[in-house]
């Protein structure tokens, strides 16, 4: 049975409100999340395995909010990938998000 990560989907739409800081680090769903930026319109995303920073990456990506460019790092496996990009598709409504098209 494959893993369906739906905490994923909850935590693009975290991540892309308006009043989510870029820099940011908390535990979601039993993983630990940080976020890093230099603007309000960039964000550098890492995804561990578990709420230890230790426990290894099951993600990372940068969001360019406002070119709407998605690129990973580090991902996974392909069911990370397909979560992670359905959520951003779900969040722009199915526009061209760069990177994933």
């Amino acid at each position: 049975m494959k893993k369906t990560y739906k905490f994923i989907n909850r935590l693009i739409n975290k991540i892309t409100l308006n009043g989510q800081p870029n820099n940011d680090s908390f535990s979601y769903y039993g993983h630990w999340v940080e976020l890093q930026s230099g603007t309000v319109d960039y964000v550098s995303v890492i995804i561990y395995n578990t709420s230890d920073r230790y426990s290894g990456t099951l993600m990372e990506f940068q969001f360019d909010f406002w070119t709407r460019e998605l690129c990973f790092d580090v991902i996974s496996c392909d069911e990370v990938y397909d979560a992670v990009v359905k959520a951003f598709k779900s969040v722009y409504y199915n526009r061209h998000i760069r990177g994933i098209e």
